[in-house]
């Protein structure tokens, strides 16, 4: 719920909801990891009971003839972190070459694949057009758009951004995430659809 443009570890204010709803203890675990994601963080049977990682679930909805679900409209802003770039970042931290990793907070995330949920949509659908025979997979069902009430349940609270201030680790680690969204998805494709 931080208002900051870019979330900063040491200066931005550490806001959310109510502890009572479940929403912000998850929300606490990734406050510093920005949306990681590959083609081994989740699999296909997760994505049958709907509650696979964003890019895998729209995969296996195009795949299977079903349709994108939005929340609310989609609108809201995230970005998105190649795992072998966050494993990078994570082993220069654990063997910290210049020992000035010790106690720091440090933020892993790819401010410049900040896309909405709607945008990583059309960009999955896009490049899953691209790599398949459209002949092979059903016709593409469309978007479904749900109150963020229906999809997981009265009282939802979302947050509309969520981009990662990564100075420290430019600074303590020398390092910048490489991966554009689209080599990512990309790999993800090939990887569910065993192409």
């Amino acid at each position: 719920m931080c208002t900051d443009e870019e979330f900063h570890e040491i200066n931005s204010n550490f806001i959310t909801g109510s502890i009572q709803h479940q929403r912000w203890i998850y929300s606490s675990s990734k406050q510093l990891p920005f949306n990681w994601i590959g083609s081994r963080l989740d699999d296909f049977k997760i994505a049958q009971m709907n509650h696979a990682r964003v890019i895998t679930q729209m995969i296996f909805n195009i795949a299977h003839g079903l349709p994108i679900t939005l929340v609310n409209n989609g609108k809201q802003k995230r970005c998105f972190t190649d795992i072998c770039d966050g494993i990078e970042a994570l082993f220069n931290i654990i063997e910290d070459k210049k020992n000035n990793c010790n106690q720091q907070i440090i933020n892993i995330g790819n401010p410049k694949n900040e896309y909405s949920i709607l945008e990583l949509a059309k960009i999955i659908l896009h490049n899953f057009q691209k790599i398949t025979l459209k002949n092979s997979f059903p016709k593409f069902s469309g978007f479904q758009n749900l109150s963020g009430d229906k999809y997981y349940g009265v009282g939802y609270q979302d947050v509309e951004y969520r981009k990662p201030n990564i100075g420290i680790a430019q600074k303590l680690l020398n390092w910048m995430p490489k991966i554009q969204i689209h080599n990512t998805i990309n790999h993800m494709l090939k990887f569910f659809l065993k192409l």
